[in-house]
């Protein structure tokens, strides 16, 4: 028989002392992540006051919108608080994100738009803009008329702005949207 040879295996590797460069780079992550960390701490708590506010306030408006047998009386100052209330809430539940992504994604490169006015009680939107030439407006009223989300896209005025340099057009366009 032959005689077995000594194996010498080395898992642990070379230790290397770490390098400047790399605690640097450690400790900025280590803080970044407990900036986030703060960061998402107090979001969260914001969202929870905002969410505990908002239990309070509907469950009021159930116990004054249920049994006429609560004989819970109503001031008229109360009253016109709570339907303030209902009207922002109108507000924030307009589909912003929908209808600013589809005014953004016009191809429409030399119409600037000047101004949007939502109606969120008539589901209407009003925008004011500027656009080059006569066509380049009516290119984007066509475009506008196209989009499923808007309907009754009208053009309510337009003037054509001969005091500015390349006599612009401004113009204001009426529109309905609808939810989807």
């Amino acid at each position: 028989m032959s005689a077995l040879r000594k194996l010498d295996l080395d898992f642990g590797g070379r230790t290397s002392r770490p390098r400047p460069l790399g605690i640097a780079l450690l400790a900025i992550g280590a803080t970044a992540a407990i900036a986030a960390l703060l960061q998402l701490s107090t979001a969260y708590s914001a969202r929870q006051l905002e969410q505990s506010a908002n239990d309070t306030l509907s469950a009021r408006m159930r116990s004054f919108q249920s049994d006429d047998d609560s004989h819970v009386k109503v001031s008229p100052a109360q009253l016109q608080r709570y339907r303030n209330a209902a009207a922002v809430a109108d507000q924030l539940r307009m589909p912003w994100d929908d209808l600013l992504k589809m005014l953004e994604s016009a191809p429409m490169e030399h119409v600037a738009l000047l101004s949007i006015e939502p109606i969120a009680s008539r589901h209407q939107l009003r925008l004011a803009a500027e656009a080059r030439d006569v066509s380049t407006m009516l290119d984007y009223l066509s475009y506008l008329q196209q989009q499923p989300t808007l309907h009754q896209v009208i053009l309510s005025s337009h003037q054509i702005q001969r005091q500015a340099p390349g006599s612009p057009v401004r113009f204001q366009i009426q529109a309905q949207w609808s939810e989807k």
